[in-house]
């Protein structure tokens, strides 16, 4: 350790939360070391603010977990409600738990809603948050999807590696391709069941709705054409983007108690375009790639809409998304 000793603590409690594109730069090379040490196998185990150095030129660094305590507020949720301890995911959290504390000067817990307020970091937080670390995404993921914004927000000349330079260009969300339909269609997040018990029963009567659900929709379904799948999807679009409450409409009633922020969600979208659509009439579903505007800035994503007919009419049961 240099003389010079500052910890991501002292800097937000002096001078603040960081801009989305700030905080982006300024921890991805903490991603990235932490990235490493998860591709030998290891977990750092106690990150948070204190754990990571601010050397003198301002550049952020990990501390050695030996000389740093672990604290209890960026920690994951207790294993014991259920869920098996696993070390890696357990720093994926963590490293979510100090971005959202470097954006909102927060730490996690406060209030949930203040996960959202990372701008286009927003989405990603949300995802690392998750209580199941199986719905998490791995470091690498996030390294990813850092790079690739933080590439797409710098004039040229670069000052990242052309590995980062492809990956700008390219569909970076592996592990986050529900990323988009949970931004899109407002899934998750806003008042998740932290009681084990209740997370569990709550599942189980959603799946059992569902299948039921789709089962009679099943059983009274008409033929549907492409043509016709791909008139649902432009319809739905455009339908969610100017009333939200219509779009809301179009979703089965299992879906609608799933996507909690849905309307909040496509309040914030404008100016969505569809760039290509193709229906698939086998399996009853749509896939559609468009644009958009969210909190300033235009996305592009991947969208598929799983369809169910009821009462004459097609409803979505379900969305997958991949940012571009």
């Amino acid at each position: 350790m240099s003389e010079y000793d500052v910890r991501l603590t002292d800097r937000v409690r002096t001078r603040g939360p960081l801009k989305p594109d700030d905080a982006a730069s300024f921890l991805l090379p903490v991603a990235e070391e932490l990235a490493a040490l998860h591709a030998s196998g290891h977990a750092h185990g106690a990150l948070s603010p204190a754990a990571i150095q601010v050397d003198s030129d301002g550049r952020a660094t990990l501390v050695d977990p030996a000389v740093v305590a672990p604290d209890p507020a960026f920690a994951p949720p207790d294993p014991t409600w259920g869920l098996r301890p696993h070390p890696l995911a357990e720093d994926v959290w963590s490293f979510a738990a100090v971005l959202l504390h470097v954006t909102t000067g927060r730490t996690p817990g406060v209030d949930d809603t203040d996960r959202r307020k990372g701008g286009w970091l927003a989405p990603l937080i949300e995802l690392a948050l998750q209580v199941d670390p199986k719905d998490r995404p791995t470091m690498s993921d996030v390294v990813d999807y850092l790079r690739a914004q933080v590439a797409g927000s710098e004039p040229a000349p670069r000052r990242l590696s052309g590995l980062a330079l492809v990956i700008a260009g390219a569909a970076v969300i592996v592990g986050l391709a529900v990323v988009g339909a949970a931004l899109l269609l407002g899934g998750g997040g806003d008042g998740e069941d932290r009681d084990p018990s209740r997370s569990s029963n709550a599942a189980a009567t959603r799946d059992n709705d569902r299948a039921t659900e789709e089962a009679t929709a099943t059983a009274s379904a008409e033929p549907v054409s492409a043509a016709e799948l791909e008139e649902f999807a432009r319809t739905y679009v455009s339908t969610a983007s100017q009333d939200p409450q219509r779009g809301y409409d179009l979703l089965t009633r299992t879906y609608q108690q799933a996507s909690p922020r849905y309307r909040e969600v496509w309040e914030a979208i404008e100016d969505p375009q569809i760039v290509s659509v193709a229906g698939d009439p086998a399996n009853l579903s749509v896939s559609y790639t468009y644009t958009y505007r969210y909190e300033g800035v235009r996305r592009t994503e991947d969208i598929t809409l799983r369809l169910v007919q009821q009462g004459g009419r097609l409803l979505i049961a379900g969305a997958s998304g991949r940012l571009r």
